[in-house]
């Protein structure tokens, strides 16, 4: 654990810059905690903090900063942060998610989904993005498609009209681009939990 005040300062600034492209207010608090706990648990670097026959601390040798800022370095932290962000519970996570790997896969069946492709398109970049949004991660229109198709309910002259044209979500960038990032407004957030919690009840 740290102890110089200088040293603390800059973890509380690194979870804060970590979180800050998080719109929503209580994901943010949860992510800013949970990443603050993990820095002062394990150095800014991500890297265990050891202690010396001194009594004096030192941290490992650096393995890959770049990657491992160990915001959602676990199964389990990922599962957690879903959870909290479609507020269900870290199991009825599982129904939704699998989170073994860094960027979640949507499991869900498809028989929840809805008959009509657009609708179902719809459902799809909801959930989608609300789990990437809730590990803080980019979603991109390309990372939705992928998944509509694999559920074979991609409509291709229609899907990056459907997704432009929801209210719930903004896609940015150039209309005729093959690949925009798209973003959970708040209303979309709420509709993305409404409909998980939906799901997972039926």
């Amino acid at each position: 654990m740290p102890t110089d005040v200088k040293e603390l300062t800059d973890l509380v600034e690194a979870a804060d810059k970590a979180t800050s492209g998080l719109e929503n207010a209580e994901l943010r608090r949860v992510a800013f905690e949970r990443v603050l706990e993990h820095l002062l648990r394990n150095g800014a670097a991500g890297t265990p903090v050891t202690s010396r026959p001194d009594g004096a601390s030192g941290k490992a040798p650096k393995a890959n900063a770049e990657k491992a800022d160990g915001v959602f370095a676990e199964e389990q932290q990922r599962i957690d942060a879903i959870a909290t962000y479609f507020r269900i519970t870290p199991d009825e996570v599982l129904h939704l998610f699998d989170a073994s790997e860094e960027t979640p896969s949507l499991v869900l069946h498809s028989s929840s989904l809805d008959n009509t492709n657009t609708v179902a398109t719809r459902q799809i970049a909801l959930i989608v993005t609300g789990g990437r949004t809730a590990l803080g991660q980019k979603t991109t229109t390309a990372d939705i498609r992928s998944v509509v198709d694999n559920y074979g309910r991609l409509d291709s002259s229609n899907f990056m009209g459907t997704l432009a044209n929801m209210p719930e979500l903004a896609v940015l960038g150039k209309p005729r681009s093959p690949n925009r990032v798209v973003r959970m407004k708040a209303t979309g957030a709420e509709q993305a939990r409404e409909l998980a919690q939906r799901m997972i009840g039926e």
